[in-house]
């Protein structure tokens, strides 16, 4: 599904109104744009608490206009680098008016250009740039002469052809009409961001919708508030019955607690206040088990809820956790014997290339629900025609059969054949015989018949489609599966088939009629299928469902009639436009990660009554691009406000990932000892070791002391870091060969420079390895992951001790979190502790520890070093005396 604005009652607006959002980024110059300082003043740090809802909400609006004006600046320095393409076709898009144009493109260039993402392909809410020659800086747009303005992508067609890489075609609005010489060569577009997700908060910071849990949120009396003591605490055998579990055997105490006091908001009065949860989740402490298990119990309670994620990443993960446990209820309560999962209610939307949507989710993804309801509303094929075409062969197939032999004799050339004894002992002029044609027929009617009962059993909801209904599908799938296995079993003759068809199917026969059981059996099982039919065909005709193929039409279906729905923040603003039930909770996953003002989309829902925060506010914030509104705070998240104004968090206590070895410092430093490790990581087994020595336990801090960080691409690199990671990691595989052990080994570093030098030096030697998997990412990449291994390269070498955003403690935690079993910190000591950072703590840990040691402890690693400080002629270094030149004699 494409990433665009509005529902069916908004598509015909081909610019929806944005507030002015639009037009104060297109009033822009390219002075304006690269000016820091342009919105500096205007740009005041977002408070704690505030005094009214205008206050609250305006607070965002400079942040975000400055943060918008980053963005496009970063975009603007790289433009030569950015994917273009050539204007083939350019022209006023009618009856719409001025500034609005249909353009067409042929096929984009360098859309490979940002090394590990995904090829580019317009969205709308791109920002481009549309010129008379291609830019190779963002001053060659100022020479004299040049034409250029920015446009915006309002829409692009939902029906393009996905598989036409040769051309595109979407509607934009320019920022100025474009002068040009009819006779001019050529005109381009060049990409330069998307801001389809800052315009929805600009939106949503303009257009106030539902304030319920916003004027709760507001003031710090009301947030640290104790909990609503209007609602009766529920037995927990209650909770039990509901899950189908009993949840004490699968969530620990903390998770328990959190999971009964968010499911206690249920009991509030519908007129009272709003609420706002909040539960702690630190790393390896099962918060998306608990925070699954939580949107399960709601789901099957019918309470209709939103779930929300900051990134399509981790939304899928939640709804993937969530349909498995659905799946699980459903088998659990069908012991076993599954012929539908009834998945209606849950539902999954966004982008269908940035969701990755696979097998796993695609039975809840609202394209492919569309897609499957359209099979089943088709006037022409669709469940009418399937339920009438089966009625139509139960009553009359011999009819049919005979009108077939008649159109066959019109058609045939007379010849005469003879069908074998052991076939049906009859004698046809060269025609098909009755069994024949009724066994083809059979399946050719009853194979649309079951898709269109499984998908109607899967994508409509059961309370659309009555649960009686429901159990009458199931039932008549079972008669069809009876009625083809009798069919289609040896020994049965055409003419007593035939014989049988012929009479009604409400006849009522003697046992010993027709002097075979599998006839009577067969009778049977076509008056049952008939009769179950009739009743559906009858109840559906009754029933409020989806007649007409508009695909809008059965998309806000989809959306107003699940009582569970999946979206990223940024995409539930499409929810403000459609006409649907009552939404009482949001569950807001990855809170911590989430910037307020975009929480504020969701937030302003028609009648959301509760909010459910899960998050650690311990680890990575949102990124914000500009020093100007980081500064003022606008990265924070809603859940760290609250978390700073002392308003209770349900602590998930227990870490079930890492070694205690690995857990003890972020535990100290940033925990304040509150988390427990979980039994199953005390045990001695936990305790892996993959490679030989002490260096190479579950914890070292490796001090790389001859290192020298290096500036490229506005990021930082260490070769003899790099040397090091390399020589590690094929000590790694030498050993794996050699045992076989299974192992996933994680490369974080802070820089993507030093990941793409990382990157580039493995090249593909470690993929497609079955049991030895490795992945290198950027810090803020690896959040959320974990592996069996994980080496940090801290990269950070000089003599002045300056470590930049590397001090960052949501950073280093981040970092510190992924390993399972061994964790390895590569570093340099003396630039790492020169200054008071987390660093300096982590340090005085290892050495406290003995978990501390120096490269030229191990052979293979100082000569690593060694190569690569020659390389890069550290002549200082290998003049040290205490140097691992010395000690080696080299």
């Amino acid at each position: 599904m494409k990433e665009g604005e509005g529902s069916s009652s908004s598509k015909k607006k081909a610019a929806p109104n944005d507030y002015g959002f639009t037009d104060t980024l297109f009033s822009w110059s390219l002075e304006d744009i690269f000016n820091n300082n342009l919105l500096k003043e205007k740009v005041e740090k977002i408070p704690l608490s505030f005094q009214s809802v205008g206050q609250y909400l305006g607070s965002f609006v400079s942040p975000l206009l400055e943060e918008t004006r980053a963005r496009l600046f970063s975009s603007m320095e790289t433009i030569s680098r950015a994917p273009f393409a050539e204007v083939v076709a350019f022209e006023e898009s009618k009856p719409y008016g001025t500034k609005l144009y249909d353009v067409k493109v042929n096929n984009w260039k360098n859309r490979l250009s940002n090394r590990g993402k995904e090829p580019y392909k317009i969205l709308p809410g791109d920002i481009l740039v549309m010129t008379d020659a291609k830019p190779e800086t963002a001053d060659d747009l100022q020479r004299v002469g040049r034409v250029w303005t920015f446009v915006s992508v309002i829409k692009v067609p939902q029906n393009e052809d996905e598989t036409d890489t040769t051309s595109t075609c979407f509607k934009v609005r320019v920022g100025k009409d474009l002068q040009v010489d009819d006779n001019r060569k050529s005109l381009y577009v060049i990409f330069l961001s998307n801001i389809l997700p800052n315009r929805r908060i600009w939106i949503s910071l303009c257009k106030h919708g539902n304030l319920r849990v916003i004027k709760e949120i507001l003031c710090t009396d009301a947030v640290a508030e104790k909990e609503c003591e209007l609602y009766p605490a529920q037995s927990e055998l209650i909770w039990d019955e509901i899950s189908g579990h009993r949840l004490s055997s699968v969530l620990n105490d903390s998770q328990l607690k959190a999971v009964y006091s968010c499911l206690g908001r249920m009991q509030c009065d519908l007129d009272h206040r709003g609420t706002v949860d909040l539960i702690w989740g630190p790393p390896g402490t099962g918060k998306t088990k608990t925070v699954s298990m939580l949107v399960f119990i709601l789901l099957k309670m019918n309470c209709r809820t939103l779930v929300c994620a900051p990134t399509n990443v981790a939304i899928k993960e939640l709804a993937s956790r969530v349909l498995t446990l659905v799946k699980e209820s459903v088998e659990r309560d069908s012991h076993g014997h599954t012929l539908f999962y009834p998945l209606g209610e849950i539902l999954l939307f966004g982008n269908h290339e940035q969701l990755k949507v696979d097998a796993g989710i695609e039975q809840i993804y609202l394209d492919n629900r569309i897609k499957r309801l359209v099979e089943c509303f088709a006037p022409l094929t669709g469940w009418r025609h399937c339920f009438a075409s089966m009625i139509d062969f139960l009553l009359d197939c011999v009819t049919q059969y005979h009108i077939f032999l008649e159109n066959e004799l019109m058609e045939g050339d007379g010849n005469k054949r003879e069908i074998k004894e052991g076939e049906c002992r009859k004698k046809v002029d060269g025609r098909k015989p009755f069994l024949q044609f009724m066994r083809e027929r059979f399946k050719y009617t009853a194979t649309p018949l079951r898709n269109c009962i499984f998908n109607l059993c899967t994508h409509i909801p059961k309370s659309c489609i009555l649960e009686n209904n429901f159990q009458d599908m199931v039932a008549l799938i079972n008669f069809l599966d009876s009625l083809e296995t009798l069919l289609f079993q040896d020994g049965v003759f055409s003419d007593e088939i035939e014989e049988l068809f012929s009479h009604s199917a409400v006849e009522n026969f003697s046992p010993g009629f027709w002097g075979k059981k599998y006839l009577l059996h067969l009778h049977q099982r076509r008056r049952e299928c008939l009769s179950v039919l009739r009743n559906l065909r009858s109840s559906f005709n009754d029933l409020d469902l989806p007649s007409a193929l508009n695909k809008e039409l059965l998309k806000d279906f989809c959306l107003r009639t699940a009582s569970l729905i999946f979206c990223t923040a940024c995409s539930s603003f499409k929810l403000h436009s459609v006409a649907m039930e009552p939404l009482k909770f949001l569950v807001i996953d990855e809170a911590a990660q989430l910037k307020e003002s975009e929480s504020t989309i969701p937030l302003q829902l028609r009648d959301i009554k509760h909010a459910i925060l899960i998050g650690d506010n311990c680890q990575l914030p949102a990124m914000v691009e500009s020093n100007v509104s980081d500064e003022a705070c606008f990265g924070r998240s809603l859940f760290e406000r609250l978390s700073c104004l002392g308003h209770p968090r349900h602590l998930l206590s227990m870490q079930y990932r890492m070694h205690p070895s690995i857990s003890f410092f972020p535990n100290s430093y940033f925990y304040d000892k509150k988390i427990v490790d979980a039994p199953t990581v005390k045990k001695g087994s936990y305790e892996k070791h993959y490679l030989p020595g002490p260096m190479y336990g579950t914890y070292a801090f490796i001090n790389i002391s001859g290192g020298r960080e290096e500036f490229v691409n506005n990021s930082y690199r260490n070769k003899v870091e790099v040397s090091a990671v390399i020589k590690i990691l094929h000590n790694l595989y030498k050993a794996w060969r050699g045992s076989k052990q299974k192992v996933s080994i994680g490369i974080v570093s802070p820089y993507s420079a030093q990941v793409a030098t990382i990157q580039e030096k493995l090249g593909s030697k470690y993929e497609n390895k079955d049991g030895f998997s490795v992945k290198v990412k950027s810090i803020d990449g690896f959040q959320g992951g974990e592996e069996d291994i994980t080496i940090l390269s801290a990269v950070r070498s000089n003599s002045c001790g300056s470590i930049g955003f590397l001090s960052k403690s949501q950073r280093v935690n981040v970092a510190l979190t992924r390993a399972r079993h061994c964790l390895w910190i590569l570093g340099n000591e003396r630039t790492l502790t020169r200054t008071e950072s987390v660093w300096k703590n982590l340090i005085r840990d290892a050495k406290a520890r003995h978990c501390f040691f120096d490269a030229d402890e191990d052979m293979d690693l100082a000569k690593a070093v060694l190569e690569v400080m020659k390389e890069l002629d550290e002549l200082d270094e290998l003049l040290d005396g205490k140097n691992i030149l010395f000690k080696l004699k080299i």
